[in-house]
């Protein structure tokens, strides 16, 4: 799912497909995104699976420089921020940011944001 909503294409005219599961690769070219899955928590109704997932997902935006790195945080903030729809075979609920801070202070330039992302399965 979350792949493919940064997969959209004011998100792809700056990364591209540069898009990775925890780690980027050696050597990446710049900027890329490495996501991670930080919690998730299926809801219950009576004891029984009701579909409905809460996910906590950490973005990292790696980027040459500040500038970069916040140019892409912008964009995807824009993209995901209360966004609602059908996304890689799953209903998204509704898309919150909760936090975003810079790592480090060399280069290249990392952003994290997190998000928290209320879905159902299908």
């Amino acid at each position: 799912m979350l792949v493919e909503l940064l997969a959209a294409p004011e998100v792809a005219a700056l990364v591209g497909d540069r898009v990775f599961p925890v780690h980027l690769p050696d050597e990446p070219v710049l900027p890329a995104i490495a996501y991670q899955v930080l919690d998730e928590k299926r809801q219950q109704i009576a004891r029984r699976p009701s579909g409905r997932v809460r996910s906590l997902v950490q973005l990292s935006i790696v980027a040459p420089d500040y500038d970069a790195a916040y140019a892409v945080a912008w964009v995807i903030r824009r993209r995901l921020e209360r966004w609602r729809g059908r996304a890689g075979g799953v209903l998204v609920y509704d898309a919150l940011e909760e936090s975003s801070q810079d790592i480090g202070d060399g280069i290249p330039h990392i952003v994290a944001t997190t998000w928290r992302i209320y879905w159902k399965e299908a």
